[in-house]
Order: C-alpha cells, then structure tokens, then sequence
C-alpha cells in the first residue's frame, strides 16, 4: 500500500469510528477534520468512492460504512461548527442521529429524508432536532418533519431560597452578575454571551437590558426587560475600561471570545455541589430553572401570558404555557372551569359570578374560585 493510500485509508477508518458517537468531542474532532483537509487537497475525492471505503473490522463502526464521504465530511463540519454552543452529551446524540440518518438516506434530499421520519420513528425527538439544526447550517430548505408523540415532562422549580442561595454562590464577579441576569430576566443560557458593550450604552442607565439571539431550535424575538440597581452596577463594572466591540462576558485568557457554555456548566456544577453540601434543596437548579422561575414569578404577578411570552422571547403561546408552573407554597384547593373565548356572554357571567381568571389561551379563558374548605 501506498503512503498516499495509507494515510486515506487512516482518515476513512477514523472517522468511521468517531462518527457513530465514541463520545470524543475536542481533540479527536479537531484531528479528523484536519486528516479529511489533508486527504482532500491531495485530491483523492475526485476518484471513485468504492476505492477508498475502509473495511469495517470493528462492531463499532459497523452499518456506517455505507455512509458517502461527503455526508461523514459535512455531518462533521456541522457537529464541529457546534461545538462551543451546545454540551458534549447533546453533541453526541446528534452526531448518532445524523449519522444513523444518513445510513438510509440522503441527508441533502430534504424530501426523501421527510418521507422516510414518521410518528413511530424510534429517537424521532433527537433526530429531528440535530437535522433540523444540520440543514439551517447547509442552507437547506427547512424540512417539515412530524411532531413528536406524547406529553413533555415539565422540569422542576428550583425553590427559591435555593435561587437566591445560589446568586451568592459563585465567588467571581463575572458569573454572580451571569446567575443574576438568568435569574432576573429569565434568559437562555447562552444569550448572555453574545451581549457587547455596545449593546447596553444608553439602555443600562434606564436599569434595563436588552436580549435577543438565535438558538438551535429557532430564533427568538428581541425584547427589552427591566433589571435591579444591583445588576446594573455589576454590568458597569463588567463594561469598565473596554471598547463597543468587545464582549460584556468574555474568557479570562482569551479576552476576543465570549464565554461559553461548557464554562458556566461547571460554575454551575460547582454550585449545586456547595449548596447540597450546606444543605439546600437542589432539585431543579439548572440553567433553564431559572427561566421557569422568572415566568411562574411574572405570570403571577400579572396574570398576563402575553407579556410572559414576550418577555422569555417566544412566538407562541403554547410554548409559554409550558413555562408557568404553580409555586411551591400556593394551595391548589381551587374549583376550575373553562370558557370559549368567543363566549362573552358566558366570560362575563363567570366574572359576575365571582371567579378568577387564571389563564388565557388562544380560544379558551380558564377561570379559578377558591374551594371552600372547613
């Protein structure tokens, strides 16, 4: 063999073993990327495919060997371009589910790929979320793939003293002003890394803040919301000294890059860890924890579900219902009822008659009295 055909035939049996999900994200990535740059400028992908196919000895890439090279090189552009945005185990259920895909069929036919993913397709939620996120990073059409089956699992709310314990927690300024900006403004995660100086000059002195960026599921609408004294003092401080451009959470050794999330995933683990250690409950202290605090506090401080929804930077009721849960310490002892929405008559009757609206949908008006207990 060849040295030329050696060092194709090592690519090829690389990334037949990393691509099935080994679990290596960083450095062996970063390898086969460059392996596949080198082969290609070498010019081996202009001869025929059949020719360069590694045999699969191993069961651990066996079935992956029908994949073309040029979905493994683009599947792996994509889980590579991800990288600093979502975490290790998500990176690897969507290099599985791509890769499991593309073993049937043709991941650049969005059609093909539509009429093969039904209801009943096993991991049909893992699947769909890495392709969606695999054709907006090739700009592909966006497929129309069937909705998942079954009821979401709602997360449990943090309690609040846990909330308000773990603000205190971290000993860095940098991420008290992070936790504190979740907790207030019910942020994603990662939104606030891509706030620039820029992007809070003339708004901070108003106390409020401005969020808005795209995520791997969609994009979210731009809003406004208000903050606290505190988090304004602890931004100016994070602001100080620095030109528009650079970035309000950026990385200690790497002042041009923002924060990541694999970063704050470990202030955080660090966190519950302290906090269980001097005896805090926390049970449902995750990032998106305090997104459900913030609008289960807002949606009962208002009783309106749009400015909720506006707020956390949904398109959709729907998807804010999922967010407003009740609070640990409100009694559930409550006679429930639900109108149409079109019914005035009967929303007014209700009104008359004493109950509480609860909770407004698209076309239905739910309404609560407080049961009488003796």
């Amino acid at each position: 063999m060849s040295k030329h055909h050696a060092n194709v035939f090592k690519c090829r049996h690389y990334v037949d073993y990393w691509l099935p999900g080994s679990g290596s994200i960083a450095r062996p990535s970063i390898s086969a990327f460059r392996r596949l740059e080198e082969s290609r400028r070498r010019g081996f992908e202009s001869r025929p495919e059949h020719q360069y196919v590694a045999e699969d000895t191993s069961t651990r890439s066996r079935g992956f060997s029908s994949i073309p090279l040029r979905l493994r090189e683009r599947v792996l552009a994509f889980v590579m371009a991800q990288r600093n945005r979502l975490r290790p185990k998500t990176l690897t259920q969507y290099n599985w589910a791509l890769c499991r895909l593309a073993g049937s069929v043709d991941l650049d036919d969005v059609a093909a790929v539509e009429r093969m993913l039904t209801r009943e397709t096993p991991n049909l939620r893992a699947i769909a979320a890495a392709y969606y996120g695999y054709c907006r990073f090739h700009d592909l059409p966006r497929p129309s793939l069937p909705a998942r089956d079954g009821r979401r699992v709602l997360p449990k709310i943090p309690m609040e003293t846990t909330l308000q314990a773990s603000l205190a927690a971290p000993r860095r300024h940098k991420w008290q002003a992070y936790f504190r900006l979740l907790y207030e403004t019910g942020a994603r995660a990662s939104e606030p890394f891509d706030l620039k100086v820029k992007d809070l000059e003339g708004i901070l002195e108003r106390e409020k803040i401005r969020l808005g960026t795209s995520k791997e599921g969609g994009y979210t609408t731009e809003r406004e919301l208000p903050i606290s004294p505190l988090l304004a003092e602890q931004l100016r401080v994070l602001m100080k000294g620095r030109s528009p451009e650079e970035y309000v959470f950026r990385q200690t050794f790497k002042p041009d890059a923002p924060l990541n999330y694999h970063e704050a995933e470990r202030v955080m683990i660090m966190i519950r860890r302290n906090l269980r250690f001097v005896g805090y409950n926390v049970q449902g202290l995750r990032f998106h924890g305090y997104r459900h605090a913030f609008a289960t506090r807002l949606y009962h401080a208002t009783k309106d579900l749009a400015l909720v929804s506006r707020s956390l930077g949904h398109k959709d009721l729907e998807t804010t219902m999922i967010y407003v849960h009740l609070r640990p310490d409100q009694p559930r002892r409550y006679d429930v009822v639900h109108v149409e929405i079109q019914s005035k008559a009967g929303i007014g009757s209700k009104i008359a008659e004493g109950w509480e609206i609860a909770l407004q949908t698209k076309d239905t008006v739910f309404f609560r009295r407080p049961r009488w207990v003796p």
